[in-house]
């Protein structure tokens, strides 16, 4: 009832023009979707005191935060659901689904580190005249994306990234030069720090997470609009749900938000929750609406929750690198 009064109310508080987005896809539209980044498998070795299993998902979840957007679920929700008995005997895509679904996230991302850091050659006599050489590395596999509604992975890619040679430093009676010394520094400055964004291998993570985080973004905003052919229409109605002519090869996905309308007027919205064949869907009625949903009603566009923020503040990359960002389909455990 409360549900119904409400859509009621919206609806006499905002006018229609023609086709225009209508008062609950603006509401809908304002609503964030929430993102869980899990703890990190870390095979890295790296020897100073980051703890990259914990500080990689969190800069990931960072650079990921859209205001409005996408809502990052904190580290402390994410690492209580990770202790819990019950998700500690559970494996792979059965333990991302578990801790996504305490707390309450609508994708869950994981992902293992297989190398950070940076590498130093030594070529000659370090105590005498030698040269070292200093390389960068960020290697991480199996970075997925599953969305909760239907337990399907969205996205799934390694994102391998390299720096380009940087030239020998010329080491004279064993005094360190600016390379050795920034080389020194990784193994006492805080991760995701000011400090740690002033060293060139920190503006090189920067870079890095920023391709990470968009490609991941754009899977989750910047997909390919539904088609909407003349068979775009309610089938049936059945209580609180509705069947659709819309389905797999129309590009309707599991939780999208449709509006419903009646010629040019918004009526209600619906989410799919079940995608039956290539043209053929079942959605659930939102907002209370149900007496007023009629067969043959058009099916309108999705409804985006935006196009994304700006980048962190404070995280600058620049640094040298050619990146090689690799898709391949994961199978679950």
């Amino acid at each position: 009832m409360g549900l119904a009064l409400l859509a009621l109310v919206l609806a006499s508080s905002f006018p229609d023009s023609g086709s225009a987005q209508g008062p609950l896809s603006h509401l809908a539209a304002q609503t964030p979707l929430r993102l869980a980044v899990l703890t990190f498998e870390d095979e890295a070795g790296f020897q100073g005191k980051w703890e990259l299993g914990r500080d990689v998902p969190a800069l990931l979840g960072k650079h990921l935060s859209r205001e409005g957007v996408i809502s990052v679920v904190s580290r402390e929700s994410v690492e209580t659901a990770e202790r819990s008995e019950e998700t500690k005997r559970l494996r792979g895509a059965y333990r991302a689904a578990h801790i996504g679904a305490r707390v309450g996230a609508d994708y869950v991302i994981s992902g293992k580190i297989e190398a950070f850091g940076v590498r130093r050659v030594v070529a000659g006599d370090p105590n005498l005249v030698g040269y070292k050489s200093y390389s960068y590395r960020i290697d991480l596999r199996n970075i997925e994306m599953m969305r909760m509604g239907d337990r399907q992975i969205v996205e799934a890619f390694d994102a391998e990234t390299d720096s380009v040679s940087r030239p020998f430093e010329l080491n004279l009676f064993g005094r360190p030069g600016d390379q050795e010394r920034e080389f020194r520094r990784l193994f006492t400055v805080d991760f995701d720090s000011g400090e740690f964004y002033e060293l060139a291998f920190g503006r090189f993570v920067a870079s890095t997470f920023r391709d990470v985080s968009k490609r991941l973004v754009d899977a989750l905003i910047e997909r390919p609009a539904i088609v909407l052919s003349g068979e775009a229409k309610v089938l049936a109605v059945d209580d609180a749900q509705v069947f659709l002519g819309i389905g797999s090869e129309d590009l309707v996905e599991h939780g999208d938000l449709l509006p419903l309308f009646n010629d040019t007027t918004e009526v209600t919205l619906v989410k799919v929750d079940r995608i039956i064949g290539p043209h053929l869907s079942r959605a659930a009625i939102l907002g209370g609406a149900t007496s007023a949903i009629q067969t043959g009603m058009r099916i309108g566009q999705r409804i985006s929750r935006g196009t994304g923020g700006g980048d962190i503040q404070g995280l600058d990359g620049g640094a040298d690198s050619t990146r090689s960002v690799r898709s391949e389909a994961w199978r679950q455990n």
